[in-house]
């Protein structure tokens, strides 16, 4: 595509007034000068830890024909044709020209964005899964896994920025998508990653306490949630949890004439479902919804996984409402999908096996509301004379305040609690745990264990664990690597995967006590 269509009726302009833009070839985009290819149109933006401004002439020397900054006055090496873009709206335009430069992607797909603390990457894999139920394909944005209707691949980070983001959606494009459900993050709303797209669907889970290293305070972290609701136009639809933190406030934000749908467990809404029974195996819900209601036996575990289920199958009604999917054709797709529906990787995943004789969790609750709500979905499904233990550590270099309320939360949850590291990153690992037991009553210190080396916590819940005992590992979910400080400064990548750890120790345990029986 030439330069001047790619950025036609945008207020761009060269610093090279009398370039022939109609004459420059783009074909590509990227902001990583490794990857420029001759051709290329190099975004130089600031990022959080460098100025991608340093990096324009090895993007030029790479092939780049044209860089697009938001400083005028740049630079380029002696002998270089390449041309200098202006914007002041960096981040909106580049996400402009993305959606231009592959053929709006976006508008041939029915998007549902999720965005919350906890619960996204949940809702956003029930979404998919009930779409393609319904027998339309559909691709997945998140945490876990980028899913483009062919492949899947490990995703870097929750959104990716806007110039992947269209070129992964024009992919779903072209391998027959008609749906994709997308987690948006409040780092990518704050930075636009998604200003260019059209949401059909927005969901909001709940709205607590994280990331206020980057947001500064709550209400920053709030107002970044709310700016996926504000980008709706009045076709599309958002949908809310009632009584969920956050929701009334960022409801009151959307933009205007955008219908809301409310969800709730045990609730009077439109959309609701409630708990018949539970137990360490699943649950059977009884699901109500405008069309109609059914009861169904489920393979998961914890009311708050009930309330995250009612929530996407009100936003997948809205996608496959817009594809044209009948009213009855809809509620038996859900009511099918909902037999053998299930939770993302590393999201209350159970890792013991025949032949154990305690239950083990892997989770990612890594904030403290999180981690209550696992918590409290677990205890009721514990046997009495049983106990509920929690291996759990928080991140370095993040928020600093939620460890102490980690440390509280886990106390009061939990029967046992095995203090440990998380990512450490560059911060000193019992500098941490010093600051999560900061926050845990003197007298509960009694029921808590420290094991700073994360392997041997694992092994130390599972060892101690008595028969019927339940142990959730929490904080690092389905990550397979763990970030450690490095002894010559920085920090270090090791593999780490909290489930293969747990079985070993499973395995070490049938060992260890092989007449306990199978359970």
């Amino acid at each position: 595509m030439d330069l001047k269509t790619l950025i036609a009726g945008l207020d761009i302009h060269a610093t090279n007034a009398s370039a022939d833009l109609s004459s420059v070839q783009v074909c590509d985009l990227t902001e990583d000068s490794r990857t420029a290819v001759p051709g290329s149109l190099f975004v130089a933006r600031a990022g959080l830890s460098t100025d991608g401004k340093r990096y324009i002439e090895d993007a030029i020397e790479c092939g780049a024909v044209a860089v697009l900054t938001d400083t005028a006055g740049i630079e380029l090496p002696r002998n270089s044709d390449a041309l200098v873009l202006v914007s002041k709206e960096l981040t909106r335009h580049a996400a402009l020209i993305a959606e231009r430069f592959w053929g709006n992607p976006a508008s041939a797909l029915s998007i549902m964005g999720v965005t919350g603390t906890n619960g996204k990457t949940t809702v956003a894999h029930f979404v998919q899964q009930l779409v393609r139920g319904a027998g339309v394909r559909c691709g997945l944005i998140g945490t876990v896994v980028i899913d483009d209707g062919r492949e899947c691949a490990r995703a870097s980070m929750t959104t990716p920025p806007a110039i992947e983001l269209s070129r992964t959606l024009a992919t779903m494009v072209e391998h027959r998508c008609e749906a994709v459900a997308m987690e948006v993050s409040s780092h990518a709303l704050s930075q636009g990653r998604a200003s260019a797209l059209r949401f059909d669907a927005a969901v909001l889970t709940n709205i607590t306490g994280d990331h206020l290293d980057y947001h500064k305070t709550p209400e920053g972290y709030a107002d970044a949630k709310a700016v996926l609701f504000e980008l709706l136009d009045a076709e599309a639809e958002a949908v809310f949890a009632r009584g969920a933190p956050g929701s009334e406030g960022i409801a009151g934000r959307c933009a205007q004439g955008v219908h809301k749908r409310w969800c709730s467990l045990d609730g009077d809404t439109d959309w609701g479902v409630r708990v018949e029974t539970e137990s360490i195996d699943g649950m059977t819900l009884s699901v109500r919804t405008p069309m109609g209601g059914f009861t169904k036996r489920t393979k998961l575990i914890g009311s708050y996984n009930a309330l995250n289920l009612v929530e996407a199958i009100a936003s997948t009604d809205i996608l496959l409402d817009r594809l044209n999917v009948g009213d009855a054709e809809r509620l038996a797709s859900y009511e099918k999908t909902l037999a053998s529906i299930g939770l993302p990787p590393g999201r209350l995943e159970r890792v013991d096996g025949r032949g154990d004789t305690v239950r083990v969790f892997v989770d990612f609750a890594h904030t403290d509301d999180a981690l209550r709500t696992t918590l409290a979905g677990i205890r009721p499904l514990v046997d009495p004379r049983s106990k509920l233990w929690v291996v759990f550590g928080c991140g370095g270099d993040k928020d600093r305040t939620k460890r102490p309320r980690m440390g509280r939360v886990a106390s009061e949850g939990a029967d046992r609690v095995v203090v440990t590291s998380d990512n450490p990153r560059t911060e000193k690992p019992s500098a941490i745990v010093d600051e999560i037991l900061s926050g845990i009553d003197p007298m509960a210190r009694i029921r808590v264990d420290v094991q700073v080396d994360r392997g041997r916590a694992i092994v130390f819940a599972i060892e101690h664990a008595e028969p019927g005992d339940v142990v959730v590992i929490a904080g690092k979910g389905h990550e397979t690597e763990q970030i450690v400080p490095s002894p010559v400064g920085g920090v270090s990548t090791i593999r780490f995967d909290d489930r293969e750890h747990a079985r070993v120790a499973l395995r070490q345990r049938r060992l260890k006590f092989p007449a306990a029986g199978a359970s």
